[in-house]
Order: structure tokens, then sequence, then C-alpha cells
């Protein structure tokens, strides 16, 4: 009798904590609701830039074709390097610095470390990293890929691709790679939709027409691709799992591993709009935004859109206009509630509350 009991007492404690938790996130929706967020404590530091300028680490990389200077967030020099021979272009990916010159491309780390990787010949067109994983696109006859691994070794050697080279993403599960391509069909885009191991094994390809894919994630094995007119998901053997139409014009995403999210920005009459999608392909969040909005950033759990002037938080379907200024905002990160915002000639230090 007694184990009846408390078998019963068990169960009833487990449904009004369901019920009480239901009740809780509803409360703490209404709260957060309620709230108007704000940047409070605001420092002003007047910093040095040179032509082209961004954060770095914990820092600011600032370079012109021939000089590079890295500050801290308080405009205090960490190192400098200039050179006599000209960058033909440069390229900030991750804590690394791509610099091509007419001889060679120079591969720099936050600590001024170098190297060069002579395997490479030709102009590069783009630089990304990820998953500690490097890809570079260069221009040669044609396009062809490179992939550096953690330890600088080449292991996917000059790669060439038919088509134009659109997007890259390296897997963080195992050595594969997806990447798109593009080319036009009497006037019509289509692209190819690659999955392929770094041992040039290429596991599936996909066709899309009639649309132009603008970003492609691989995560857990699975490729995310975000076009002008769809969203398609495909899983590790390259099944289309789901696809879901773009109804307006995308601003600007944001694919989120840690939270498993799509995040799209869409222009919506006079609005913006946030939608946000799960791995699922099901839409679990829809956040009204100002018309203005150019950019998405999510730190978190705050979700940040804004334009050369003015920065909203979205929450709760409202849009808390936390910042504005007469000069142009370059770029912005987030430490906690501590945001950062860089201008040319300045960064400004705050607290989100």
């Amino acid at each position: 009798m007694k184990k009846i009991i408390l078998f019963i007492v068990i169960i009833l404690v487990f449904v009004i904590a369901i019920s009480y938790s239901a009740y809780f996130k509803d409360f703490l929706a209404v709260l957060d609701e309620k709230k108007v967020y704000k940047i409070e404590n605001i420092k002003t530091t007047e910093i040095n830039t040179l032509n082209e300028f961004e954060f770095f680490e914990n820092g600011i990389i600032s370079y012109n074709n021939q000089k590079m200077v890295y500050t801290d967030l308080n405009n205090k020099i960490l190192w400098e390097n200039e050179t006599t021979e000209f960058s033909n272009k440069v390229f900030i990916a991750d804590n690394y610095i791509f610099r091509q010159t007419n001889h060679n491309i120079t591969v720099m780390d936050k600590n001024n470390q170098q190297f060069v990787i002579a395997e490479i010949d030709g102009n590069i067109i783009n630089v990304s990293r990820e998953n500690g994983k490097t890809g570079i696109i260069v221009k040669g006859n044609g396009q062809t890929l490179f992939i550096i691994n953690e330890n600088n070794e080449v292991v996917v050697d000059n790669k060439e691709f038919k088509d134009i080279i659109t997007g890259l993403s390296i897997s963080d599960k195992s050595e594969a790679y997806s990447l798109t391509t593009l080319t036009f069909v009497n006037g019509a885009p289509v692209n190819t939709l690659y999955f392929n191991l770094m041992d040039d094994v290429e596991l599936w390809s996909a066709s899309i027409e009639n649309e132009i894919l603008i970003k492609t994630k691989v995560i857990n094995n699975n490729v995310i691709a975000i076009g002008t007119e769809n969203i398609y998901f495909y899983n590790n053997n390259g099944k289309l799992m789901w696809k879901n139409s773009v109804y307006n014009k995308i601003i600007d995403y944001d694919i989120s591993h840690e939270n498993q999210k799509i995040n799209i920005l869409l222009e919506k009459d006079n609005s913006a709009e946030l939608i946000s999608y799960n791995f699922e392909g099901k839409v679990i969040e829809i956040q009204e935004a100002p018309s203005a909005v150019t950019d998405l950033k999510i730190f978190e759990n705050k979700i940040l859109v804004y334009n050369n002037s003015e920065i909203y938080l979205l929450h709760s379907n409202k849009a808390d206009k936390i910042f504005e200024d007469d000069e142009n905002i370059s770029d912005i990160s987030i430490e906690g509630n501590t945001i950062y915002i860089l201008f040319k000639n300045k960064i400004i230090k705050g607290q989100i509350k």
C-alpha cells in the first residue's frame, strides 16, 4: 500500500512540476515582453585605423596593402607588421590573416606568427575558416579549391571545378566538406551542391535550378542550403529531408549550431521579419523587425538587427532601439551583456540592460 501511495505522489509531483514549468515559461515570456532594453554605462574610446579594419580575436586588426596594426579594445598596440612588398589581397578568417603578394601567400595568427603557403599558385578570390580548417578558393585558368588542416598541411590540393565556386562549408563531424557551384543554362541559374571527402571522393551531389544558393552549412554531416527561393536540408546520404519556400527577399541570415536554428531576416511590406526554423523545417518563431535594417547578428540569446546608424534588440515580438549614432557603424561584438560597437575612428562599449 505504501508503495502505491508513494507512486501516486511521485506522479502528482511530476504533473504539477510540468504544469508549473509551462506557467513559469509563460510568466517569463510576459516579463520579457514588458522589458525595454537599452545600453548603459557607455564609454567611447578613440582609435586609429588604416584603410580597412575589423574585430579580430579580442581586439581590432587594421590594415592597408603594406601595413597591419593589431590593437586591443583600448587602442593599445599589441603588434605592427609592415612590408615593402605590396599585398594584392588581404583576407581575415577566424583568428588568421591571409595576405597575398605577387610571390606567395603568407598566413599570420593573432601573435604575429607567420608561415608561407608555397603550394598555392593563382589569385585568391575567397578564404573561409571553419572547424579548425581553412578553405581557399583560387582563380587561375579555372577555379580550384585548397583546404588546409590544423597542422597547416594541404589536404585538398588544387581540386578543380568547371563552374564558378559560390560557397564552401567544412564538416564538423568528419573529414568532408560541402561546396556549391553556379552556371547558367539558357539564361537560367543552375547550382550544383557537392558533399565530398577530403581525399577527393564525391559522396553525393544535387542539382538546384532557377534560383541562386547564397549559403551552405554542414552540421552533423547534414547540409543546410539557403537559396533565394527555398531552404533545403539534406541528410548525410544526400537525401532531401525537407524544403521550405522563401516568400520574400532575404536581407540576412544566421545558422546556429548551438541553438539548432536557421534564422532568416526577410523583407515584409513596409517592415522586416525574422523567421526561425528548427532543423526539422518547422517554423518555431516569427518576430517583427524595423524596415530599415540591413544586418542580423545573434549572440547566444540576444538577437540584434541593425543598419549603418541604428541597432535594435528583438525580443517577444518587440524591437527595442538600443543605439543610434550619426557615424557609420562598421561592426558589432558582444561578450555576455557587454556590447562593443566599432566605427572608423572610435569604439563604443556599453552594458545591455
